[in-house]
């Protein structure tokens, strides 16, 4: 004797089947657009360069920068400031000058 399934136990059979998980993930981030890197106007370049010139090890702050396809913010500690190799470090991250977007001390009261 056949024994019957029901039809939501026919329809299990079916479901599809994530042998990837976080598959989905991974494939919506891929998808997201490219942001394309904004170039600064010289008034935003002599304001950058003014900030970049006042802040210090230890100090922090919160910074925008262009991170492969789009901008990332990120709000930490700077770690150091090298202006011969134009790149600042905040919490562990080398981060080129011609990449920041946005610079600014960070109050930590807030």
């Amino acid at each position: 004797m056949k024994h019957r399934m029901s039809r939501l136990q026919r329809a299990k059979q079916f479901m599809p089947f994530a042998a990837l998980k976080g598959f989905e993930v991974l494939l919506a981030a891929v998808a997201r657009s490219k942001e394309a890197r904004v170039e600064l106007s010289e008034d935003q370049i002599d304001e950058l360069n003014k900030v970049l010139q006042t802040i210090h090890g230890g100090e922090w702050v919160r910074i925008v920068y262009y991170n492969k396809q789009r901008y990332t913010e990120l709000i930490g500690a700077v770690d150091r400031i090298s202006a011969q190799m134009q790149i600042i470090s905040v919490q562990g991250i080398d981060i080129p000058f011609r990449y920041i977007k946005e610079l600014n001390l960070y109050d930590m009261t807030i």
